[in-house]
C-alpha cells in the first residue's frame, strides 16, 4: 500500500505565490508583450534573449539571460498543467488587468464556488509540483 503525501498547504502555497510574484516582475522587466493577452489554450509562448529590445534594461547579459531561464522554466510548468488549471493560475494570479473574482472563475468554469475552491487547492498543488517547489509535512 502507498503512503499518502501530507502537503504543507501554508507553506506549498506560500512557495508558488513567492515564484509567482518573481515571474511576474522578471517578465515586466523582459517580456515586451502584454501578460493578459492569451491563447484560447491559455498556453505561454517560451522566451528567447533575442525577444529583448528593451534598451532600458541596464541589467548585465548574465542576469538577462537567468531572467529569460526563469521565465520559461515557470511557463513550462504552467504548460504541463490542464486547461482547466491553466485558467484558474491565470485568471487568478497571472492576469493583472482585468483581476477577476472568485465567482467570475467559477462562474466561467461552470463550477459552484464551494467546488471551485477545491479545484483551486488542488491546481495550486499541483502547480507546486510541477515548480518543484511544494512542501510536504512529515507524519
Amino acid at each position: 500500500m502507498m503512503k499518502t503525501i501530507n502537503v504543507n498547504w501554508p507553506k506549498t502555497k506560500q512557495n508558488v505565490k513567492e515564484l509567482i510574484n518573481k515571474y511576474i516582475y522578471y517578465n515586466l522587466s523582459v517580456d515586451n508583450e502584454s501578460a493578459s493577452k492569451v491563447n484560447n489554450d491559455f498556453l505561454l509562448e517560451q522566451l528567447n534573449s533575442s525577444q529583448n529590445n528593451n534598451i532600458y534594461f541596464q541589467k548585465d547579459d548574465c542576469e538577462l539571460k537567468n531572467r529569460i531561464v526563469f521565465i520559461n522554466y515557470v511557463r513550462s510548468s504552467f504548460n504541463r498543467l490542464t486547461t482547466e488549471e491553466r485558467k484558474i493560475i491565470y485568471w487568478t494570479y497571472l492576469d493583472k488587468e482585468d483581476n477577476y473574482d472568485d465567482r467570475f472563475i467559477a462562474n466561467n468554469l461552470g463550477f459552484s464556488l464551494g467546488y471551485y475552491y477545491i479545484k483551486k487547492k488542488e491546481t495550486l498543488i499541483r502547480f507546486a509540483y510541477c515548480l518543484g517547489v511544494e512542501e510536504t509535512s512529515e507524519t
